[in-house]
């Protein structure tokens, strides 16, 4: 085996002997990591058996992971997550949709294998070699978003910005200085380290500085009590094991052997007793028990405080550590983005289009928009470089005001002062039917009744199917400048 592919990291009985053999290591860790997203996903609301496809989601990520080089068991696993995702459109969290998008991709590639080697029997390796560079690609259009949107007045007014709330709820861990000009920094320092990251993850001879300030940034504010952020951040790890080296996979891999090789070292010395081995078995059956005791009255959000504490500090120390090692051969290949086909440039451009929703009048929601403080809907936008003429739809144009309503959802707009675009207004009374709605439009007062409505009123329309999945809006702050919102 020549040189130039064998790495020099020995792993207990063994060495990976060659680069094929690292990437498939690597592959293993990637769809390791990608399946604990998703448990960690389902963990935020505790949906793990509210349904019947999260519970079967929930499963197959288990069972994946009792076996990651399967091929079946992914495929299980990812139609599993996109039909959840369908299932729940125009619903849905941003990272979430975003880890379609990287399913998409994945599969893409699969169905690709397979018809360029004419084959069921799937090269794990050239497998991963065809999808990673294009989900690269799209976790670095996710960034560009979610910065590209935090350009407007709004995030950067203190006493609006979702910055602020960030930082002002993450004080309920610490004691950082709470003061409007500290606050007001805090929206460019924010911006700065969002934009650097993906900068110096473009890179080849900065992307573990930008994966370690990425780790530690994602790590810190999945702690914030706004939101179970571990969610997004546990995404974002998955997806930055495709930037790092092989020096990390295969200390990843080194780590894991260990683990399991020890459980046969203790259980060679369970047959042989004695009184000390007694004693010791006896205090760790104890401890741990008081242990439980202590993290289940401690910590309420457990998945948080102590699932996630744990993923997340293994994964950045093992980081650390294999970037403090010294190795030529530490980065993702120079061709990182190389793309495969052609073909793969078409879900990065979707999720560019994605990102766009907002400027060309289409959605608002879903759209990486998340906490940025953007308003783009009523032909106004506070937006620092698209101006609003560049919307060539016109859903988001008009805007309705609410005065009075028998519903409780309209009636909770009302009381926090919320407009609502027409569509999504027609959406909502075509869906509850209040008995009644009272409501300005284009300055005219109108109310709709439902006992006097015709079939065939046109707040009872039903909007056509795929504007109904894919266009989702979020309500309108009267206030300006615009307050912080999901």
């Amino acid at each position: 085996m020549p040189a130039n592919v064998r790495t020099n990291q020995t792993i207990l009985h063994g060495s990976v002997d060659s680069h094929y053999q690292a990437t498939e290591i690597r592959y293993k860790i990637f769809v390791s990591i990608w399946a604990i997203a998703t448990l960690f996903h389902m963990a935020t609301n505790r949906m793990f058996t509210v349904e019947l496809h999260y519970f079967l989601l929930s499963a197959s990520a288990i069972y994946l992971l009792f076996k990651p080089s399967s091929i079946i068991r992914l495929l299980i696993f990812i139609s599993l997550q996109l039909y959840e995702v369908f299932n729940a459109l125009p619903m849905g969290s941003n990272h979430w949709f975003f880890a379609a998008f990287v399913n998409l991709t994945i599969l893409q590639a699969l169905i690709y294998q397979v018809l360029k080697q004419k084959s069921f029997r799937v090269d794990r390796v050239q497998f991963l070699k065809t999808f990673a560079p294009a989900v690269r690609l799209e976790l670095i259009i996710l960034y560009f978003f979610v910065v590209f949107h935090k350009l407007n007045s709004g995030f950067f007014t203190p006493a609006v910005s979702c910055a602020s709330d960030f930082y002002v709820a993450q004080n309920a861990y610490s004691l950082l200085p709470s003061s409007v000009e500290i606050l007001a920094l805090n929206a460019y320092f924010t911006i700065f380290i969002e934009a650097l990251i993906p900068v110096l993850l473009c890179f080849r001879l900065t992307r573990n500085w930008g994966l370690l300030i990425g780790l530690i940034f994602h790590c810190v504010i999945a702690y914030n009590p706004i939101n179970g952020f571990y969610d997004f951040s546990s995404v974002i790890f998955a997806l930055y094991f495709l930037f790092t080296s092989y020096r990390f996979s295969n200390k990843l891999y080194n780590v894991y052997k260990a683990t399991y090789n020890r459980k046969f070292f203790v259980k060679a010395q369970l047959p042989n007793f004695s009184y000390q081995k007694f004693a010791v078995f006896m205090l760790i059956f104890i401890g741990g028990l008081l242990v439980v005791h202590i993290l289940t009255t401690r910590f309420h959000d457990y998945f948080r405080h102590v699932i996630w504490t744990a993923f997340s500090f293994s994964f950045i120390a093992i980081f650390i550590t294999a970037m403090l090692t010294k190795d030529t051969r530490t980065g993702v290949a120079d061709r990182a983005f190389s793309i495969a086909h052609p073909a793969f440039l078409l879900i990065p451009l979707l999720v560019f289009l994605n990102g766009m929703a907002p400027y060309l009048g289409l959605k608002t929601e879903s759209a990486f928009a998340m906490y940025s403080n953007l308003r783009t809907e009523g032909r106004i936008t506070n937006h620092y470089i698209v101006p609003v003429e560049l919307q060539i739809f016109d859903y988001q144009d008009e805007l309705i005001e609410l005065k009075s309503s028998s519903d409780k959802v309209f009636k909770s707009y009302i009381e926090g002062n919320k407009l609502l675009v027409y569509p999504h207004f027609q959406r909502l009374v075509a869906l509850r039917k209040p008995k009644h709605v009272t409501y300005v439009r284009n300055g005219v007062e109108h109310t709709f009744r439902l006992a006097k409505a015709a079939p065939g009123h046109e707040l009872l329309k039903e909007q056509p199917f795929w504007f109904r999945k894919l266009i989702r809006f979020r309500p309108v702050s009267k206030l300006d400048p615009q307050p912080c919102s999901h």
